[in-house]
């Protein structure tokens, strides 16, 4: 069984109790490490405009939220499968052509 514990995770130089199960531990410390760099890229890149931390969290989420939808386009598969389904119903009418 995979137990659920809690750990700390430092978000924007602070630290969450979050509590998970063994096994997805390294992929939400791996989310927390994509958080806080992406955090400090944009800290180093809007150096100059006097950023606070929650507009640095609004960008950091932005990207994400375009990555997430870039994502689903590329995982979208349903056009894949009509193409499939429509050469499977081309063979079969091959196939029955026979008999």
């Amino acid at each position: 069984m995979d137990e659920k514990f809690k750990i700390q995770l430092k978000l924007a130089d602070k630290y969450y109790p979050y509590v998970c199960k063994r096994s997805e531990e390294g992929k939400i410390r791996k989310a927390a490490t994509n958080l806080n760099n992406r955090i400090l890229k944009y800290s180093s890149h809007y150096s100059n405009a006097n950023f606070e931390l929650i507009d640095l969290l609004t960008l950091a989420g932005f990207q994400f939220s375009l990555e997430v939808l870039e994502s689903d386009n590329k995982t979208d598969v349903s056009p894949l499968f009509e193409k499939i389904e429509c050469l499977n119903k081309e063979l079969e009418e091959y196939i029955h052509s026979f008999k």
